[in-house]
């Protein structure tokens, strides 16, 4: 139950450190506990804030296994560091913004871990919802065979760290970019390994003409960069 000055929510999904992680990003965060259920009061945030949180609640709900660092991670409060990090800022914003859905489209994003590929993933899924749309976010690690995977014309899908091209998650890769190349859709990847080594891994034993003719139909689909810069997340150990 909700509206625009309150948010009510299960306790099985906020918990204390969900709360706690909340009132960082949103200071004048108000909320009561009673049952069950957290009631979120939002009178004493700012309009502005008060639809971002609403959009993390509802991407949270969707995705309960967020990390507690990503909850509120949006494309507004994404710090670019250096170069290579303002391209992705931009051209995520490009593929967002895109309205040809006569076409595939997407962006394979390569680099170190935590210099902020699953803030990225989280927040141009957030983009997408604004958009009306509903993009389907899955996790690489937290796929299984036994998913219902459904494809359809004009699918949005961002997959985060697709970090092996032996993992089950694989096949979900091959089927999501093929469908958008082939019938519309745009596609987010983030990855520990350049797109040459993924395509590699994902294609040993099925020959090297059946992974030219994959890399032929989808590599023009995506726009691949490659991120760097230090940890985010050692920079803000809770020792220093």
């Amino acid at each position: 139950m909700s509206d625009r000055n309150t948010l009510v929510l299960s306790q099985t999904l906020i918990s204390a450190a969900v709360i706690s992680k909340l009132q960082k990003h949103y200071p004048t965060l108000e909320f009561t506990s009673k049952d069950s259920t957290v009631c979120f009061h939002l009178t004493g945030l700012p309009y502005s804030e008060r639809d971002n949180f609403l959009l993390d609640m509802r991407f949270f709900e969707q995705n309960p296994t967020l990390p507690l660092e990503n909850i509120c991670s949006r494309l507004d409060n994404y710090q670019p560091k250096n170069e290579s990090q303002e391209e992705l800022l931009q051209y995520a914003k490009q593929l967002v913004a895109l309205r040809d859905e006569s076409i595939g489209a997407g962006l394979y994003m390569f680099g170190e871990a935590g210099i902020g590929k699953s803030h990225v993933a989280i927040s141009i899924s957030k983009e997408f919802m604004l958009r009306g749309l509903h993009p389907n976010f899955q996790t690489a690690e937290h796929y299984r065979l036994k998913q219902n995977t459904v494809l359809s014309p004009g699918q949005v899908w961002i997959i985060d760290d697709m970090n092996s091209g032996f993992h089950l998650s694989s096949r979900l890769f091959k089927e999501v970019v093929l469908n958008a190349h082939d019938r519309g859709g745009r596609v987010f990847v983030t990855s520990n390994k350049n797109y040459d080594e993924l395509m590699y891994e994902m294609f040993v034993g099925d020959g090297k003409a059946n992974r030219m003719r994959y890399e032929d139909r989808t590599k023009g689909m995506f726009k691949i960069l490659n991120v760097v810069g230090d940890s985010y997340r050692q920079a803000n150990a809770w020792y220093k």
